[in-house]
């Protein structure tokens, strides 16, 4: 339903002129189908991406969420990229154009740019995976920090502690010692394995006194 709102918004204001309209009326008509369009397209793509991820989770809970993120990722450029054509403003306009801008711009984006260039680097080189049990060493972090991880977004790694759900940014993982647990249990020591020597066997002597068998006998 979304998917189909979205579409129909960017249908209808593909031929507008976008904001350089000779009418005002018109330009305001076609930042509101603009706005329509990002919000419906951003519905339709975690819908979509909810739906892949439920779909490849019979495999394993580390493809679904890596699946979920790529499509988060290609979904929101692709809205990105659609609202800037129905409001007919160029990528290269955007970027040379608005120098002053761009700063601003760049300098708010910082820390969500960072987080989704680290959440792309864990996607690629995978130190976690989804439902691995992992202890974080990181001083920023205030010490070791032991959880399940339950979800790998664009901006932050969900965990399950005991103390709750912990949300923390890609980039404090990136830059963080990660240590995860194996699937399957420990081994156990051979000291561990050692049992009990057995008790020696004793007989009944006179006088209800035990006593133990002597072995040259």
């Amino acid at each position: 339903m979304a998917g189909a709102l979205a579409l129909s918004a960017v249908t209808a204001g593909s031929n507008l002129g976008g904001l350089h309209a000779p009418a005002s009326q018109t330009k305001l008509i076609v930042i509101g189908l603009a706005v329509a369009f990002a919000f419906f397209g951003i519905v339709a793509v975690r819908s979509t991406a909810n739906e892949l991820a439920r779909a490849t989770s019979h495999a394993s809970i580390a493809a679904a969420s890596t699946t979920k993120m790529l499509c988060l990722l290609v979904g929101y450029v692709v809205v990105f990229l659609g609202t800037l054509g129905l409001l007919t403003i160029s990528l290269q306009q955007l970027l040379i154009g608005g120098a002053l801008t761009g700063v601003i711009i760049g300098i708010a984006a910082q820390q969500p740019l960072t987080n989704l260039f680290a959440g792309l680097v864990l996607l690629i080189a995978r130190p976690i995976a989804v439902g691995q049990s992992v202890c974080i060493h990181s001083g920023a972090l205030g010490g070791p920090l032991e959880g399940s991880v339950i979800e790998m977004g664009l901006i932050y790694t969900t965990f399950s502690t005991d103390h709750g759900i912990l949300h923390i940014p890609n980039s404090a993982l990136l830059n963080a010692a990660l240590r995860a647990s194996t699937t399957a249990n420990a081994a156990t020591t051979p000291a561990d394995q050692v049992s009990d020597p057995p008790d020696k066997p004793t007989m009944q002597g006179l006088g209800g006194q035990s006593q133990t068998p002597n072995p040259h006998h």
